[in-house]
């Protein structure tokens, strides 16, 4: 569930790049800009692991010069941050890694070498794969979703601004009041994971229901239920 860039709007896809070296970067940003795509560069590892993410990118490239372990960190960090297409490039076809990768909530892995035609092609098809899908606006009970803000809207008028992960957490439980959405559900359907991470998903949960007190009121409009959570309609 995640909002996506609205293909009416004309608004160029953000690309996030964390490449490490020094001569594939800068073809991998001119490839993206020649497209008219907005490229944003991250050329050193421990800077990518600090990088909040402040501005949500549409799509993020991760192909780094590390160990698998590090590689795994930096996906598991974005995915924490951002339900935004991870694409993971990967020195060698190790089917455990590749694995690994996609159970942390990467979306695509690529074996190199890759020429930079299929690169290309590849950002292109993810692109139109995110703006495809657009999420539809959202009323239940005191709140009204509006994908096109990123933001929940109280009977007051108010409006609660939401990060990715917060609207498309509460855009799945609100489509459904009163159903129990286990947790191993909402980490697929949210962040792509297979495997639940119960700290990340009570990160967001109680991030959210701190917006929507302080803004609706309302202290108990996401319930924890046995294995789950649900909105509740009120």
């Amino acid at each position: 569930m995640l909002m996506q860039p609205n293909p009416e709007s004309k608004a160029p896809l953000r690309v996030y790049v964390v490449c490490d070296q020094t001569a594939t970067a800068p073809i991998w940003g001119y490839l993206i800009r020649e497209k008219g795509l907005v490229a944003i560069l991250e050329t050193i590892f421990e800077r990518a692991m600090e990088h909040a993410l402040e501005d949500i990118p549409d799509l993020i490239i991760i192909d780094i010069n590390a160990s698998h372990e590090q590689r795994i960190a930096l996906c598991k960090r974005y995915r924490a941050l951002s339900a935004s297409p991870i694409l993971l490039f990967l020195p060698a076809s190790n089917e455990n890694e590749i694995l690994e990768a996609y159970q942390n909530g990467v979306d695509e892995c690529v074996v190199k070498p890759v020429s930079p035609a299929i690169f290309l092609a590849k950002i292109l098809a993810w692109g139109r794969r995110s703006w495809a899908q657009p999420m539809s606006p959202l009323r239940t009970g005191p709140l009204r979703l509006d994908p096109a803000h990123r933001s929940a809207v109280a009977p007051t008028g108010s409006e609660v601004r939401l990060t990715n992960l917060e609207f498309r957490l509460l855009h799945l439980l609100m489509s459904r009041p009163g159903y129990v959405f286990k947790a191993d559900e909402i980490m697929q359907t949210v962040w792509g994971m297979e495997k639940a991470d119960l700290a990340l998903l009570k990160n967001v949960v109680y991030r959210l229901r701190r917006k929507l007190e302080d803004e609706s009121g309302k202290a108990d409009l996401i319930q924890t239920q046995p294995g789950g959570y649900s909105f509740v309609d009120k």
